[in-house]
């Protein structure tokens, strides 16, 4: 907590420090632009317009060329008043014009001849058409923020009302903090592929690249920009979303709010799955408060210098915790447990399916193993830590697991006018997330009976300083600072007992906590997870300097950002089981007899210290050809590394390079065992470290630097009546980010540390007394990493309908390529004597020596096609509405189950969603609103919102468990002999049609395609009631108390989710999860 005062001390001398006489300020993230004419439409040069922000009284000027084209740049959001004036001509005025978040609006002026004395005013906003841009993009704003229900309050809950975007957590609880990250794809992007920035900076981790650092509640959000396709040259660094939360600022006069939102499972439906409504309470509150920074008599009496905004919330949750180690996160756990049958060896509930012996080859009789076959270790850990069956039919174990969950959150800003030439602004946020878990993650899909402890606390600065040298230039230099820290530990439950007798392979290291089980087939885990600490500061650097030349409208600039990476992780230290039913064909039964599929363990905890730059740099050109023509024109150059966050400090990292393995110097293997041979081959063979990297044109980092990284961007807005109204907008732009950015794995491989990965092992013994002497796993990269690039294009067409509403049609398209993939590149070729056992896989793996290598290359490719319609309203006559619907499809080209192929796949993405049709509204019901007496009071003030989410379901791809086709492990899939999705029954018990595969023979790969089946649709209605309540607050000023309640799946629809895909398991083609059923949240707030 000193640092963090520290950070707002200094911050606050600084703009001590600039408080000299004749230094002046202005700070903004939007334009107001337009043509100035007179009654016969003849342009008007000369004619000064004032720009004046309502809030705080700040104005600014411009005057029109003598093409009569006027621009007002760097402007903050808001209300603002519009005036114009030339002598010979009235005054004209306007009234409540709406600047959004990076918006360019247009306003074209229309002067009456007469004196200067005499004055025009029109009150409204022009409506939302984008008429000078080609940009993609909607908005998120502070009506929808403040009065929309959110099932977690987590503001990213609302990025998806508008087209293009699909979210995997809808229908669900979004929390906070770990909680919180938003899985969002944007045209056909992954979840990875989109960029986060708090009122302009960079705001997320870097290496995941969907992490967010700072979560401020809703009270602290003005708007929330989506930029989504064609976006202009000054904005990069990602490739598909670009996401900008602007935060509130303080104005002339005192305002703020004071809320609390509530929750309790006493008023909750209990979901499909369970036998009663999951325990929870919650408590989310907290106040805000902003206004002039002014001492009467002496500073600031006129309140329009320096501003601020504070903003304080917290959220106590007692109840679910959201399993985050689940895509996407759930609050509910499913999973099938072993029956209290099972443990003692009786299988005969799952005749006619068969187990065999190991041993012989031959079915157990009457499916029984005798009990002095069983593992002692197995007996101990089912025990102890897989919990009993607690429901009837499958899966046989559904919970809620609980957590106690608390998060906190500070933000100040500040914003200093010293005039109408130069603004300072600064804000500095923090919240700390904090949970005591039922269940440790990340970790597997674990039962609920190993806990432990997870933080991350984020942090984030923000620093802008605006200089407007005269109307037509300006510069803007802004500083930004993120960080978040993550750290696990787990619970005393997880520690390694006396009874658990399983040797590690590097007992000098062992961890002291229970090994890590999984079970295929459907069944849950158990274990502590990957613990581990990490730090991630990131630094942002970013000049923009603008100036208007005739109809030109330039800008150019440059973003630097530093990124930095401490991590401590613990991974597989104490080591991992794979159960999969390869040895007996059932996974349950494997455990018992101790036959692991495989098994793997670390040497040492892995600490590595990576950072990074990138470098972008952008010129722009928005050229006014005619009054109803804007062609915009850009170009963004990259300098990016193939991995920017991968130069580690102490040079200790390595990766294999293919080209650089020599056969000859192999060591030799035993083929039965897998293990190698002692005192043959080099343990390093292919490895290179920074130190060996002279010759191969690498940076430290091990990858090249590429310097043909050009973007350019081409787009243009045409008013084909030349009366604003109709706008027809295209555009195409290329784009370029740096994709999956955790390459801290690389400090694990050698000469540094091992991962030994065993494969056909034993429980009770995994290294048969060897020790390491097994072949190690590597994390690698191809050194040639090729930046990810994607192509955007669009056309659309706007319409303003009536006022206050626009109707917008467009098509969208993104074509991704170089996107990310890892590929097992050491797999051995399909093998029969693999898949029976017989010998390992190491024995033939195409790089002996190794064992499995995961080989990050970017070879895989994408491309969406999307028809978008949006209509929107803004708030008028007491009604806001908008209306979404998205008819898509995404398409992958990804590496298969064949990594040996290097012929990518076509397939549905994970990601797809054929419809998408959301609805949201806000209506402030106009009956008894002027009764002054008890009847205006009851039937008075009373407003409904709400959101309806119709959406099609997301394709998923059956597997079989085991390794069938012998090469280790991987992801395989049975063979079809029908069509799954025809005539499908959509049962719970039956979604789709099970008898449609059968199993691949041994030996071979399946030949399923991937993402065949599409699972279960949403049908959500989320509903709000309130009863606004005008009170007398400090005197004089007004106020408004609203109380309330909102309700999530108002209906208690039955939601369906995951499907079980396992062929042959107890659960295929079984629902096994649903979304969340009907909850009620109370709201009371304050705004004053």
């Amino acid at each position: 907590m000193v640092h963090h005062t520290r950070v707002i001390l200094a911050f606050v001398l600084l703009l001590g420090l600039t408080m000299t006489p004749r230094v002046q300020a202005q700070t903004g993230t939007s334009r107001i632009s337009g043509t100035v004419s007179d009654e016969t439409g003849a342009v008007i040069p000369g004619v000064e317009i004032t720009a004046t922000h309502t809030a705080t009284g700040i104005a600014r000027n411009s005057i029109t060329n003598d093409s009569g084209y006027y621009t007002i740049e760097a402007l903050p959001v808001g209300y603002y008043e519009i005036r114009a004036q030339r002598p010979g001509f009235k005054i004209f005025l306007q009234k409540g014009v709406i600047l959004e978040a990076e918006a360019k609006v247009t306003l074209n002026l229309m002067l009456e001849v007469g004196e200067i004395s005499e004055s025009v005013t029109i009150t409204g906003t022009p409506p939302p058409i984008q008429a000078e841009s080609s940009e993609i993009s909607t908005l998120v704003s502070g009506l929808q923020l403040s009065e929309l229900a959110l099932n977690g309050r987590n503001f990213s809950q609302l990025l998806s009302l508008g087209p293009g975007v699909v979210s995997r957590q809808s229908g669900h609880l979004m929390g906070l903090g770990q909680e919180g990250n938003p899985l969002l794809s944007i045209h056909g992007g992954g979840t990875n592929n989109n960029k986060f920035t708090y009122d302009g900076t960079l705001a997320m981790d870097t290496g995941g690249n969907r992490g967010l650092d700072l979560f401020p509640p809703m009270e602290a959000i003005q708007e929330v920009k989506i930029m989504k396709s064609n976006y202009s040259a000054d904005m990069g660094s990602y490739g598909y979303g670009l996401i900008n939360i602007v935060t509130k600022a303080g104005g002339r006069e005192f305002h703020g709010d004071i809320y609390e939102y509530l929750r309790n499972d006493a008023l909750d439906a209990r979901n499909f799955f369970a036998s009663a409504a999951s325990p929870l309470k919650l408590n989310n509150f907290g106040y805000t408060l902003g206004g002039p920074v002014y001492i009467p008599g002496k500073y600031n009496q006129e309140k329009n210098k320096i501003f601020f905004f504070w903003s304080h919330s917290w959220s106590i949750r007692r109840g679910p915790q959201l399993v985050s180690a689940v895509d996407p996160p759930s609050a509910t756990f499913t999973a099938l447990t072993p029956s209290p049958a099972m443990r003692r060896g009786d299988f005969s509930e799952i005749l006619p399916q068969r187990i065999r012996d190991p041993v012989t080859g031959q079915p157990f009789p009457n499916n029984l193993i005798p009990p002095e076959r069983i593992d002692p270790n197995a007996r101990f850990l089912l025990e102890r830590y897989y919990p009993l069956p607690n429901r009837s039919g499958l899966p046989n174990f559904v919970t809620t697991p609980s957590s106690a969950t608390e998060w906190r959150e500070e933000l100040l800003r500040l914003d200093h006018h010293f005039s109408d030439k130069v603004s300072l602004m600064g804000r500095y946020g923090q919240d700390k997330w904090e949970q005591d878990q039922a269940v440790i993650k990340p970790a597997p899909q674990a039962f609920p009976t190993i806990g432990g402890f997870f933080a991350k606390p984020g942090k984030n600065f923000t620093g802008k300083l605006t200089t407007i040298f005269n109307s037509s230039t300006i510069h803007e230099f802004t500083f930004g600072f993120s960080m978040n820290r993550a750290t696990t530990i787990p619970a005393a439950a997880g520690r390694r007992p006396v009874e658990l007798t399983i040797p590690e392979v590097f007992p000098a290291n062992r961890n002291h906590v229970i090994p890590n089980v999984t079970l295929a087939q459907g069944f849950g885990a158990i274990g502590v997870g990957n613990q581990f600490n990490s730090v991630n500061p990131v630094f942002t650097y970013k000049d923009d300097f603008s100036r208007l030349v005739k109809n030109h409208h330039l800008k150019l600039g440059f973003e630097i950002l530093r990124l930095q990476k401490f991590t401590v992780v613990g991974t597989d230290l104490q080591g991992s089981f794979s159960f999969n039913g390869s040895a007996t064909g059932q996974a349950v039964a494997d455990l018992l007899l101790g036959e692991a599929a495989s098994y793997t363990e670390v040497e040492q905890r892995e600490k590595a210290y990576v950072f990074g730059h990138n470098w972008e740099f952008y010129v722009h050109d928005d050229w006014k050809l005619k009054p109803d023509f804007t062609l915009n024109a850009g170009l963004r150059y990259y300098i990016l590394a193939g991995a920017p966050q991968s130069t580690e400090k102490f040079n200790r990292i390595s990766t294999f390079v293919p080209q650089l393995y020599d056969p000859v110097r192999a060591p030799r293997i035993i083929p039965s065992s897998g293990e190698l041979v002692p005192d043959t081959g080099d343990p390093l063979n292919g490895i290179i470290t920074p130190d060996d990297r002279k010759g191969l044109d690498l940076s430290r980092s091990l990858v090249k630097t590429h310097f043909d990284t050009f973007g350019p961007r081409i787009g243009f807005a045409w008013s084909p009546f030349g009366n604003q109204k109709t706008i027809l907008r295209g555009g195409y732009g290329m784009f370029y980010f740096w994709g999956n950015n955790n390459h801290e794995t690389l400090v694990a491989n050698p000469p540094f540390s091992r991962s030994v990965s065993i494969f056909n092992t034993k429980l009770s013994n995994p290294t048969a007394g060897r020790g390491a002497s097994f072949p190690p796993s590597l994390f690698s990269f191809d050194t040639n990493y090729l930046i990810p690039t994607v192509q955007h294009w669009s056309l659309n067409l706007q319409r303003q309908i009536v006022p206050e509403t626009v109707l917008s049609v467009a098509y969208v398209g993104t074509r991704g390529t170089h996107l990310e993939q890892n590929i097992n590149t050491n797999q051995p070729r399909p093998t029969l004597d693999v898949a029976q056992r017989r010998i390992s896989a190491n024995a033939v793996r195409p790089f002996r020596g190794y064992a499995d290598i995961s080989f990050a290359e970017r070879s895989a490719s994408s491309i969406y096609h999307g028809l978008e319609v949006h209509l929107l309203r803004r708030l008028h006559q007491g009604l806001m509405f908008e209306v979404a619907y998205t008819y898509s499809k995404a398409i992958e080209w990804a590496v298969g189950q064949d990594a040996l192929l290097h012929k990518n796949e076509k397939a549905l993405s994970d990601l797809d969603r054929t419809h998408v049709f959301v609805i949201n509204y806000v209506y402030q019901l106009p009956f008894y609103n002027s009764h002054r007496g008890m009847l205006g009071k009851l039937l008075g003030g009373w407003q409904m919102s709400g959101i309806t989410t119709f959406q099609s379901g997301l394709p998923f791809t059956v597997t079989v468990s085991g390794d069938r086709a012998g090469v280790g492990g991987g992801t395989q899939r049975p063979n079809p002999i029908g069509t799954p999705n025809q005539n499908r029954p959509k049962r719970i018990e039956r979604f789709f049609d099970t008898s449609a595969f059968v199993l691949n023979p041994l030996g071979r790969f399946g030949t399923a395609g991937r993402n065949i089946i599409r699972g279960p649709g949403i049908n959500d209605w989320s509903m709000s009631f309130f009863k606004n309540t005008s009170i007398r607050w400090f005197k004089a000023e007004g106020a408004t108390m609203q109380l309330g309640a909102e309700f999530f799946n108002i209906f208690n629809h039955p939601q369906f989710e995951t499907v079980g895909a396992v062929f042959g398991s107890a659960n295929f083609g079984r629902v096994l999860s649903a979304l969340d059923p009907r909850i009620v949240q109370f709201r009371l707030k304050i705004s004053y």
